[in-house]
């Protein structure tokens, strides 16, 4: 653990004197806790000065007299380490080393040593002395060990949270960290996302022309905020909300963008839902009364021409209630319902606009079309009634077309409704025979439901 060794020779630049007590001063040495020393080829002390007992905790002479060895203090840990790159120095496989190891202080305290040396060579070129410093990191080695501490802790909560964060250079885009939950969100491996900025077919999961399209924001605010959706295999879809910022070094220079992107499909999904919910039937799942006014004010807006509208009112849906219940009459509902939409299909937009009342809007429409439209959804009812039902379908129904740019659509409103009441006030007598018919077996359906 923090073992550092370099069988280069770092030395070699350097013009080191036979005697290091002859350049180095003792008051350089003590105040940055520094050791200079020289040892014979076994290892021996022959001179040491510096500050030896502030880092050790023993008198240097313990050490010169023999009464205590260097390798007594080394911690367990770190021993084989330290003989192993020794045994290379006296071997020869290297001329100088420089590692980085701990030691057991004589009060106990473990400090962290830099031991830097290089073999002195005589005219035989045998090792003639070892010559190094000690310098103390302890202080050092600390400080990267909270950093550490603190990246894992980091790395910890990062994995741990579900929203995407990542972090690109501000220049090509490259992508300098994601966390793990983007695996999950992008349904894609991590090594992905990883490209090279000259690797041009290679596409990013990540959506980073988002940053090109946001650019100017980024500019002008710092930051921007943005909705998207991902395509993901088998048709399935996903949408996420993404905010990005420039980040700055300590002179205030953009140094990265970073990015957090949060899986917001749930929200979009129950928005959805409410939308339809604000615009829709609850029972046919047709459009609402809300929808049919916002359509009718767009086509006045536009100032559409050849709009046809067609309003069908259920005859007796009131008695049906009364006689027979909500449920049946609930029953006529869906059914009158399923009707319309099957007569006129997609090409209308029909909606229920109050409890009775449905309404079909036909665009590009000409008189004789509407009037066409209008008479097949009478066909419909017959045809239906002819295979006796359990309740027989009434409908009154008027048609108007705004076949002048300036005719509104509430004018055509009206002039079906009045039509469609002409036409409820003649059928009135023959509804209320027919359902008095029906009654009895109506009644009878009613408790078999």
């Amino acid at each position: 653990m923090g073992k550092k060794s370099d069988n280069e020779n770092i030395f070699n630049n350097m013009n080191l004197p036979n005697h290091f007590q002859d350049i180095t001063s003792l008051y350089f040495l003590t105040a940055f806790k520094l050791v200079s020393y020289a040892c014979d080829p076994n290892f021996e002390l022959l001179y040491c000065q510096g500050a030896f007992k502030e880092i050790t905790g023993y008198d240097e002479q313990d050490f010169l007299n023999g009464l205590i060895g260097w390798e007594q203090l080394i911690h367990p840990e770190d021993l084989v380490h330290f003989q192993n790159v020794r045994q290379d120095l006296l071997k020869g496989k290297i001329e100088s080393y420089r590692m980085e190891y701990r030691i057991i202080s004589g009060n106990g305290k473990v400090n962290w040593i830099n031991d830097m040396c290089i073999v002195a060579k005589g005219t035989d070129n045998h090792i003639k002395t070892i010559q190094g410093f000690l310098m103390d990191v302890t202080r050092r080695k600390l400080a990267e060990e909270q950093s550490l501490e603190r990246e894992a802790h980091l790395n910890s909560i990062l994995n741990s949270v579900q929203d995407v964060i990542w972090s690109v250079t501000p220049d090509t885009f490259e992508l300098l960290y994601i966390n793990p939950a983007a695996e999950t969100v992008y349904d894609c491996r991590l090594s992905d996302f990883y490209r090279k900025p000259d690797d041009e077919s290679a596409t990013n999961p990540l959506h980073l022309e988002l940053l090109l399209e946001n650019f100017s924001a980024l500019l002008q605010r710092g930051w921007f905020e943005t909705e998207f959706c991902l395509n993901l295999p088998e048709g399935k879809k996903r949408w996420l909300h993404r905010r990005a910022h420039f980040a700055r070094d300590t002179h205030g220079i953009v140094a990265r963008i970073d990015g957090i992107d949060t899986d917001i499909t749930s929200r979009k999904k129950a928005e959805d839902t409410l939308k339809y919910l604000s615009s829709h039937d609850a029972l046919t799942g047709l459009g609402n009364r809300r929808s049919f006014e916002e359509e009718l004010q767009q086509i006045n807006k536009r100032n559409s021409v050849g709009v046809g509208l067609i309003i069908c009112d259920i005859d007796g849906l009131k008695t049906v209630n009364d006689k027979l219940g909500h449920t049946m009459g609930d029953h006529l509902l869906t059914e009158c319902a399923g009707l319309l939409y099957g007569c006129l299909g997609e090409k209308a937009n029909i909606s229920r606009i109050g409890g009775d009342e449905f309404t079909i809007l036909l665009e590009s429409c000409t008189e004789a079309e509407l009037a066409n439209s209008a008479e097949n959804i009478r066909i419909a009812i017959r045809n239906y009634n002819h295979k006796r039902p359990p309740l027989p379908l009434s409908m009154s129904i008027g048609h108007a077309l705004k076949s002048r740019s300036e005719m509104n659509m509430d004018e055509a409103f009206r002039l079906a409704d009045n039509l469609m009441y002409k036409e409820k006030e003649i059928n009135h007598q023959h509804i209320e025979e027919m359902l008095a018919q029906s009654l009895d077996y109506s009644l009878k359906f009613d408790n078999d439901l």
